[in-house]
Formats: C-alpha cells, sequence, structure tokens
C-alpha cells in the first residue's frame, strides 16, 4: 500500500486518466517497480505522457524516480515491520527517571498553578490524542476539576462567547505539528486561554505556541501513516496531575 507516498494536496490535483494511474500503482506497487513505462502505460491503459505527468504532479523528475521511490518505500516499510527488538521498557524508564527529577517536578508545579486557577479545562488532540482527550477530562473530573474534551477539531470559539478567564486548554500531541492542532490552537488563543501542550517535541510549532510544553521524548515509531508510539507518558501525566488535584481538594 503506497497511498501514504502521495499528499491529499497533491492527489487532488489529479484528472480522471492520472487518477487511473494512481490507483493501478497503488494496487499493484510491487509489479510496478519493475515494469518500463510502455508496460505500466499497457496495464493501465494511458499513455506514457500521462504517466510522466502523474509523476510530476506526484513530485518526481520522472518515471525512473518514481520507480525508485516506490522500491524504498517498501523496503522502510519492510524494515519498519520487521523491527521486533524494540523493547518499550527502555524509553519508559528512561521517562520515569525524567519524572522524578526537580528540574521536571518545577515544571508540573507550574502546570498545578494554572490548572489550579482555572475555572475550567477543556482537553484537545486528534486521532489518538481524542480518545485521550476524553480519559483525560474524565480523570480529572474524577478529581473534583471541571474538565471537558472537545471532539470536533472546527468546534467555533466566537469572541461573542469567551472562554471564563483563566481557562486551561490542555492539547496533546506527539509530534506538535499536526496542522488540525496548530489551526485549534491558533483559535482558542485569541479568547484568552492558557495552553498546556502535551507532546514528544520540545520545539514543535505548538510548543512555541503554548504557555507552558510538557515533553516526554519517546521514540516514535509508526506503521506506514499510522503512529506508534507509546502514549503511557501521557496516561502517567493526566493521573499524577488528576492525583495532586485530589489531594488538594482533600486538604483543602
Amino acid at each position: 500500500m503506497v497511498g501514504q507516498m502521495f499528499p491529499y494536496s497533491k492527489l487532488q490535483s489529479l484528472n480522471d486518466l492520472e487518477t487511473v494511474i494512481y490507483n493501478y500503482v497503488n494496487k499493484h506497487s510491487r509489479a510496478v517497480e519493475s515494469m518500463t513505462i510502455r508496460e505500466l502505460a499497457d496495464h493501465a491503459h494511458v499513455s506514457t505522457t500521462t504517466i510522466l505527468r502523474f509523476a510530476n504532479k506526484m513530485g518526481y523528475d520522472g518515471y525512473a524516480e518514481l520507480r525508485f521511490a516506490l522500491k524504498q518505500h517498501r523496503r522502510n516499510q519492510q524494515q519498519t515491520e520487521s523491527n521486533d527488538s524494540y523493547d518499550i521498557t527502555v524509553p519508559l524508564a528512561d521517562f520515569f527517571s525524567k519524572v522524578n527529577s526537580t528540574d521536571f517536578g518545577k515544571l508540573i508545579d507550574q502546570a498545578m498553578t494554572l490548572i489550579d486557577a482555572a475555572p475550567m479545562v477543556l482537553f484537545f488532540g486528534i486521532g489518538t490524542g481524542a480518545s485521550l482527550s476524553q480519559y483525560g477530562a474524565r480523570f480529572w473530573s474524577n478529581a473534583g476539576k471541571l474538565a471537558l474534551p472537545v471532539p470536533d477539531p472546527f468546534q467555533p470559539f466566537t469572541g461573542g462567547t469567551p472562554f471564563p478567564k483563566g481557562t486551561v486548554v490542555v492539547v496533546l500531541s506527539v509530534s506538535g505539528e499536526t496542522a488540525e492542532v496548530i489551526e485549534f490552537v491558533s483559535r482558542v488563543q485569541p479568547e484568552g486561554a492558557k495552553i498546556i501542550a502535551v507532546t514528544n517535541h520540545d520545539r514543535s510549532t505548538l510548543a512555541k505556541m503554548s504557555d507552558l510544553t510538557i515533553s516526554y521524548y519517546m521514540p516514535e515509531l509508526k506503521h506506514g501513516s499510522l503512529n506508534l508510539t507509546t502514549q503511557i507518558p501521557i496516561v502517567y501525566l493526566i493521573e499524577m496531575i488528576a492525583h495532586r488535584l485530589d489531594d488538594e481538594r482533600d486538604n483543602g
């Protein structure tokens, strides 16, 4: 499956015949690796000119470069699929060592200051982040904090209905670069919300846009376009902060 080789924005530019080529290549990529341009034209029932135009639109200088990219894509997928030696306990041990450090403790203290003062907390994420947002909102609510997930990345936030002053938005994103996440943050910032980013990268666009960033630095694993990076650090952070909120409520 090579669909992820071709960005959706480029696929939108294809005409009907070029789309026929895309569909054929996507279904028979291994065979296409060894086909001449004339053989592909015969199999897909298009002209060689159409194939060259397709390759150019996908960002390749010619058919030879497209075939080479197909081979490299397959080899990268095979390497990922055969990587059975990954031991999740190694990076997790490093993470749990870091959370016991003084610097990390100060970072959590800063987060607690924002959260304690917030009349409301919103959780937001895309994909797995969306599921964790629901979990985080429910877990913090169990601890006595008004917390709600934002399930729709296109939820409108109009100037006529501003957030309560001091509202905190917890944004969950492995890369910190997802377009929908960045666009969402750019819409809620004018409402005066405080942004806490929980991300794998402290130098990401999301991190730069946020009031506070908590990074967990896990090895990123992908299966094709799907992200398999562990989310255990996020669950840990959600539950740790929830227990601190619960302790403060009991002691208050």
